[in-house]
C-alpha cells in the first residue's frame, strides 16, 4: 500500500527559501488531498537575539523586544497563511529545531516540507542547521526544498 500523506508541516521563516518550500507543500497536498500546517518558531534563543552563537551568558531579551518579534511573527503568518487557502497556522516560541519537531507529533504530520539556507563551513559549523537537524530526528519523512543564495 503507497504512503498515505493527510498533514504536512510546513516551517516558514518567511524567507524565499521558506516561500518555495510553501509553493512545494502545496503542490504535494493537492496530489494527496492533504491539509497544510503552516509553522513560524519565534526563536529566542540567545544566539538568535544575539546574532551569534550559544553559550555567551547574557540576560533575557526586554519584553518589548519579545512584543516586536510576536507581532512581526503574526503580521508575516498572516501574509503566508492568506497565500494557502485552508492552511492551519501556528506560532510557537522556543528553538525552532525542537519547536518543528514538537509540533509535528502534535499534529500528527505525516510529511515535513521546509526550506534550507544552505549554510557551509564556518556558519555551519557555529550555528548548525534547523533542517538538518530536522532531517536527523524527525519521525516522518522530510521534504527539502533549497531557497536562492539570497535566502
Amino acid at each position: 500500500m503507497p504512503p498515505r500523506i493527510s498533514t504536512i508541516l510546513v516551517p516558514v521563516d518567511f524567507s524565499t527559501g521558506s516561500a518555495a518550500a510553501v509553493e512545494w507543500a502545496q503542490a504535494i497536498a493537492g496530489a494527496f488531498g492533504a491539509k497544510i500546517v503552516l509553522l513560524s518558531v519565534i526563536d529566542v534563543s540567545v544566539s538568535a537575539i544575539m546574532g551569534g552563537p550559544g553559550g555567551v551568558m547574557v540576560p533575557p531579551p526586554p519584553e518589548s523586544l519579545l512584543d516586536q518579534m510576536r507581532e512581526e511573527a503574526h503580521t508575516e503568518m498572516a501574509t503566508v497563511a492568506a497565500g494557502v487557502p485552508g492552511a492551519t497556522p501556528l506560532i510557537r516560541e522556543g528553538t525552532p529545531r525542537h519547536e518543528i519537531l514538537a509540533v509535528a507529533a502534535e499534529v500528527g504530520a505525516d510529511l515535513i516540507v521546509m526550506g534550507t539556507h544552505g549554510r557551509t563551513g564556518l556558519a555551519q559549523l557555529l550555528f548548525g542547521s534547523v533542517a538538518e537537524h530536522v532531517v536527523r530526528h524527525a519521525e516522518v519523512p522530510v521534504f527539502t526544498v533549497r531557497g536562492s543564495k539570497e535566502s
